[in-house]
């Protein structure tokens, strides 16, 4: 069993913002986990500088992403707290800026309101990874560590591809104006979530003499196909 803690709910106005926001307490401290191996926070235990997108508005404060129950959280007075306005994406400023979003259509087993990390945002397609933190229990009575506790992180990745082409530079489409691809980072896949990118695709990994193997490498495919 996790200790959550005892939870209620006010109304606040974040430092800085003129946008007050419902929230959830959960407990003045950063331990609920601390029985369990491994955590579910990322990208760490700790809360990082950062900014929420609330109702439009720009949040700055310091978060941090849990992928077991899907919220994002923060420190307000000391308590760790969750709002319960509609997040729409949120910002965390580590080694490398961490981009949460949510509104993709629904896909696997997730929904339109889970958040998606974006790995790359372009205006046609985005690659886009879900974690999920799962809580698992040694069940093994010959093993030391039986009834152990311990969070194992599951990611699946998907590219969302536009429905249609945007009719000028400036014209964003809609998340939902779109499609969600299964994809693992190989050619095969690539190719059979955008079938109509073939000759691209395979036009660019012959100009780089490369096969496709790594995230990185199919980011840069992607921004590629942005451009042609």
């Amino acid at each position: 069993m996790i200790a959550f803690g005892a939870q209620a709910q006010t109304t606040i106005t974040t430092s800085g913002s003129n946008t007050a926001q419902a929230i959830r307490i959960y407990d003045p401290f950063l331990t609920r986990y601390s029985n369990i191996e491994g955590s579910p926070y990322i990208p760490s235990d700790s809360v990082q500088n950062g900014w929420l997108v609330i109702n439009n508005k720009r949040v700055i404060t310091k978060l941090r992403y849990n992928s077991q129950t899907g919220e994002v959280e923060y420190i307000q007075q000391d308590k760790v707290v969750t709002p319960v306005n509609p997040v729409t994406e949120f910002f965390i400023a580590s080694a490398d800026t961490l981009h949460f979003r949510k509104g993709f259509p629904a896909a696997s087993t997730w929904s339109a309101n889970d958040f998606y990390q974006v790995l790359f945002d372009g205006r046609t397609q985005k690659l886009v990874k879900h974690i999920k933190a799962e809580l698992k229990t040694n069940t093994d009575v010959m093993q030391n560590d039986f009834g152990k506790e311990r969070f194992q992180k599951r990611e699946e990745y998907f590219i969302w591809v536009a429905n249609e082409q945007p009719p000028t530079e400036n014209y964003f489409l809609k998340l939902a104006e779109g499609q969600m691809k299964s994809v693992v980072a190989s050619r095969k896949s690539l190719v059979a979530a955008m079938p109509e990118k073939t000759t691209n695709i395979d036009r660019y990994l012959a100009e780089q003499k490369m096969k496709l193997k790594s995230w990185s490498e199919l980011i840069g495919i992607l921004n590629y196909l942005e451009a042609h």
